[in-house]
């Protein structure tokens, strides 16, 4: 009966040798594969937008400058006295405070009522630590390399701070961009208290 060490098979004998050139086309390929699916990712990250609605009027979030998107069924929000209507209140998020804001308040409209579908954006840490957006509904992703910009020149509705973009999706539905870094710095919104 053999020994299993009569059948140790050398494994850099066995196999032919590898061409060099061809390992190095390989990792040539592999790298150039790898730089593609990076530069596509990014392509996307630099088209793609969070869709989310408030009140009916829809809107899009750049994804660099969006955080986290928070349910706010079992959440509550708390009321902080002297600040104006539009700032909603402050969330408790795994131990952290979050000062939520309504858009559609600071614009002039009615506040948006809280539901079952309505969420808390969190703003990017490098855009505003510690600020969240409330939004009615969250709508998934858009590609905006897929709508048409439109004018905002005939802008009779509600004018949302940051809505700097103006958009038309294959369907007709308009949506208006948000820049987010903007906004935080807008003195308007910056200013909370009665």
């Amino acid at each position: 009966m053999p020994h299993t060490k009569d059948f140790v098979i050398d494994a850099q004998h066995a196999c032919p040798p590898q061409d060099r050139w061809g390992r190095e086309g390989l990792e040539q390929f592999q790298a150039s594969l790898l730089s593609r699916m990076a530069a596509s990712n990014h392509e996307s990250l630099h088209t793609r937008r969070l869709a989310v609605a408030m009140e009916g009027h829809r809107c899009l979030v750049p994804l660099t400058q969006a955080g986290e998107i928070v349910p706010l069924v079992g959440h509550a929000i708390t009321p902080v006295p002297a600040t104006r209507p539009w700032f909603r209140g402050l969330l408790n998020i795994r131990g952290n405070l979050i000062g939520l804001a309504d858009l559609m308040g600071l614009a002039g409209a009615p506040l948006q009522r809280v539901g079952t579908a309505s969420h808390a954006l969190l703003l990017a840490p490098g855009v505003a630590p510690q600020c969240g957006l409330l939004v009615s509904a969250v709508l998934g992703l858009r590609d905006i390399s897929e709508m048409v910009r439109i004018s905002k020149n005939d802008d009779e509705g509600i004018r949302i701070l940051g809505a700097n973009q103006r958009y038309k999706d294959s369907s007709g539905q308009q949506w208006d961009e948000l820049d987010l870094v903007q906004m935080s710095q807008d003195s308007s919104f910056l200013e909370v208290g009665r």
